[in-house]
């Protein structure tokens, strides 16, 4: 996408970030990450970015946020399995008395796809599922502030989908400068023990380190 002085380098992360990284942000989410929070000039900038067709204003139900500074479980090969009932019961417990709430979000345009590479969607195939999409961009928003390098590694479940035929798909994929995936990542909704079974040994037969946010 050629920049100019209509999208600035700014406009360019943010764009690239919906094609490449995640579904989508909500607009506080982006306030927070590039405009230090104001939501004023976040809005009237992402009304240009919808104006010249980068990226389309949808309005989700989501629940709020937990706070996500460190991940919720973490394993590598060489280590035992996690106790998944534990695990489980730290992701349900963080939802107790989260309300449901309308959220003004952003995605990327099929236009911004074709002028900066990766994927886009018209809308979001399962809106119920707002809450996880968020959650995992919280997630790479994280990275984007304290671990850059991992950040720029991340690639999305879209992208990678091509790749894990008959495999289970994680929220995203860390791969280094060969191409090769070196870790993955979930977000974790309320899962029960059983799919943090399932997608430890999924992991596990790969011998890929994960962690769970």
């Amino acid at each position: 996408m050629p920049k100019s002085r209509m999208v600035t380098d700014r406009d360019y992360e943010i764009v690239v970030a919906l094609t490449q990284k995640v579904r989508l942000f909500s607009l506080r989410q982006i306030a927070a990450a590039w405009w230090d929070g104001e939501l004023a000039n976040t809005r009237r900038r992402l009304n240009v970015l919808v104006a010249v067709r980068l990226v389309q204003r949808i309005s989700v139900r989501a629940r709020t946020l937990p706070v996500l500074t460190a991940p919720i479980a973490v394993w590598q090969p060489s280590q035992p399995a996690p106790d998944f009932g534990h695990v489980a019961h730290r992701l349900q417990d963080r939802w107790v008395r989260k309300a449901v709430r309308t959220v003004t979000a952003f995605i990327a345009t099929e236009r911004a796809a074709r002028l900066v590479g990766g994927t886009a969607r018209a809308s979001l195939k399962q809106p119920t599922q707002a809450t996880h999409d968020l959650g995992v961009a919280q997630v790479w928003l994280h990275f984007r502030s304290d671990c850059p390098a991992r950040a720029d590694a991340w690639r999305s479940e879209d992208l990678m989908a091509d790749t894990r035929r008959g495999q289970k798909l994680p929220d995203a994929f860390l791969v280094d400068a060969a191409g090769h995936t070196v870790a993955v990542i979930e977000f974790g909704g309320s899962y029960d023990a059983r799919r943090v079974r399932d997608f430890h040994n999924d992991c596990a037969v790969r011998n890929l380190p994960w962690q769970m946010w």
